[in-house]
């Protein structure tokens, strides 16, 4: 199947999904038909760290990220550099980050199974980050216009997600923050706002005690509190 044909499917599947689930399938099922195996994608976002500490969609599991950014990855990664601060698409293979001068980095994608990706940036609103970041975890080739495929499956999911009320970043005040948050950041703190101990919630929730750790500070930054009861109050006040 060629390129072209490859492109116009993914599209329509982009276009035709209602929410964010549907969108995460179609982004997914795109990705994988442009021959990569992950994605990443995040819209709005006021710091680069965001792109991985709260992707806007990923199939990254939450221990996945939380391993990420407890390494230190979020502050220190090349590739966020770029997706920050680049114009234009990057293609890559794993061994170009050791010859550029990041062999830590090029250490720690070995490790993890990447042998390559491509990043779209995707700057939005003013002072506002985004970009779409797929990896290969097999030692594949692309056909040489895939940049410019997966240029129009970003732009076209960055329209759909606004559609579907992902990246609008219209809202202001508690509202905004809460609505920033993830569903199972949301979920998180209905039960802190319920008196649940971190333990307690993990099970609720079935995840690990370190990943609601790492969501109760992601919650309090992105609430802009700094103990549970301000959190609690806010989430009251809703």
């Amino acid at each position: 199947m060629s390129l072209l044909h490859l492109t116009s499917r993914a599209v329509a599947g982009i276009s035709g999904a209602g929410d964010k689930e549907e969108l995460r399938a179609a982004l997914y099922a795109a990705v994988q038909s442009l021959g990569f195996d992950s994605f990443n994608i995040a819209f709005e976002k006021s710091a680069k760290r965001e792109f991985m500490t709260e992707p806007t969609l990923t199939i990254w599991s939450y221990d996945d990220l939380v391993a990420y950014a407890g390494d230190g990855w979020a502050e220190r990664d090349p590739l966020l550099d770029y997706a920050a601060t680049g114009t234009d698409p990057l293609y890559w293979q794993a061994p170009s980050w050791n010859q550029n001068g990041h062999p830590d980095y090029y250490e720690y994608i070995k490790h993890v199974g990447v042998f390559g990706g491509l990043t779209v940036p995707l700057p939005g609103s003013p002072d506002k980050l985004g970009a779409l970041t797929l990896l290969s975890l097999a030692d594949r080739k692309h056909d040489k216009d895939v940049t410019h495929a997966v240029s129009i499956v970003a732009m076209m999911a960055r329209a759909k997600a606004a559609a579907v009320g992902l990246a609008s970043g219209q809202e202001s005040g508690a509202s905004a923050k809460f609505r920033a948050l993830s569903s199972l950041q949301r979920e998180i703190l209905k039960w802190m706002a319920n008196g649940k101990s971190n333990v307690e919630i993990a099970v609720i929730v079935s995840q690990s005690k370190r990943s609601i750790d790492y969501h109760v500070i992601e919650i309090l930054k992105k609430l802009e509190v700094s103990s549970r009861a301000q959190a609690a109050a806010i989430y009251a006040a809703l």
